[in-house]
C-alpha cells in the first residue's frame, strides 16, 4: 500500500488537502491510504522513525511557523528514510522551488497555491495518479504482484497482502481477502488459478497464499491465517497443500 502523508500548519489548508486526497484516493480505488495528516513536521519523523518500511506520497508545505524544521529540512530527513519517497511541496513561496533542486530532493511536483484552489485541486489529483502509477510499476519490478481488474482499472497489489480468493455469492465474482480489507471483483476462480500459479487451489471456493497460512488442521481440514480468518481445506488437496508447505520450508504450523 502506498501511505499518504500531509504536514501543513494552516487547519483550513490541511482539512481541504484531506478532503482532496481522500476522496480521490475513494473514488479511484487506489491501494493507498491518507496515513497521517498533522499541522507537526516532528510527527511525521516520528511515524516514520517508528515504521522504517514505508513507502509513501508526502505533500508538505515550505515553512512551517514556529517548528524547528521547516519544508525542506523536513523534505531531506523523509528522503534519509523513504529512499522511494515522492514528495510534493505545496506552497506560497515558489522562489523557494530551485532550492528543492540545490538539495537533491527530486520532488515529484511543486504545487503553488497562490494559483487558485481549482488548480491546486486538479495538480494535487494529478500527483496522486502519478505516484500511484509509478508506485505500481517499482512494485512490479521489485517484488512479486498480485494483479485484478475492476471497473476497466488493472490494480496491482504486493503478493505477500494477498491472504485468498474466495467465490461469492453472485455468479463470476470474486471476493479478494488482503490484510488489511477485502474487495470484490469480477472473475472465476477457474481463471485466477491458472494466472496466477504461486497461489494453491484448496478447495472448489477457495485459492489460497500459502505463504499468509499460519496453520493447517487436518482433522478439521481448515487453513487459518493471522488475522483469524479461516478457508476449508478438501480432502484431496491436503496432502498436496502439506507437501508444498514442507517443500517451501514455509513457516506454516501444520496439525
Amino acid at each position: 500500500m502506498l501511505k499518504t502523508f500531509v504536514v501543513e500548519d494552516d487547519p483550513e489548508q490541511l482539512a481541504t488537502l484531506k478532503q482532496i486526497i481522500s476522496n480521490h484516493i475513494m473514488i479511484n480505488a487506489f491501494d493507498m491510504a491518507l496515513t497521517l495528516a498533522t499541522s507537526q513536521a516532528q510527527a511525521l519523523l516520528d511515524y516514520l522513525d517508528a515504521h522504517p518500511d514505508v513507502e509513501g506520497l508526502y505533500f508538505l508545505d515550505i515553512e512551517y511557523t514556529g517548528q524547528a524544521l521547516n519544508g525542506l529540512e523536513l523534505a531531506t530527513k523523509i528522503r534519509e528514510r523513504d529512499v522511494n519517497a515522492k514528495i510534493v511541496f505545496v506552497s506560497t513561496h515558489s522562489e523557494m522551488a530551485f532550492l528543492t533542486f540545490e538539495r537533491r530532493i527530486e520532488p515529484l511536483d511543486f504545487v503553488v497555491k497562490d494559483l487558485g484552489q481549482d488548480t491546486v485541486k486538479a495538480k494535487v489529483e494529478k500527483d496522486i495518479r502519478v505516484a500511484y502509477e509509478r508506485y505500481t510499476k517499482q512494485g512490479v519490478a521489485n517484488k512479486a504482484m498480485f494483479s485484478y481488474s475492476k471497473g476497466g482499472q488493472l490494480f496491482n497489489i504486493p503478493l505477500d497482502q494477498v491472504l485468498f480468493i474466495e467465490t461469492g455469492a453472485a455468479r463470476n465474482k470474486l471476493v479478494l481477502h488482503l490484510k488489511d480489507r477485502i474487495i470484490q471483483y469480477n472473475g472465476k476462480i477457474s481463471d485466477e488459478t491458472v494466472a496466477h500459479p504461486e497461489l494453491f487451489r484448496v478447495h472448489k471456493s477457495f485459492l489460497v497464499n500459502p505463504s499468509s497460512l499460519v496453520r493447517v488442521d487436518k482433522q478439521a481440514q481448515l487453513g487459518y491465517f493471522e488475522n483469524g480468518e479461516t478457508v476449508d481445506i478438501a480432502v484431496r488437496k491436503m496432502h498436496d497443500l502439506a507437501t508444498l508447505i514442507k517443500q517451501s520450508q514455509l513457516s506454516v504450523r501444520v496439525d
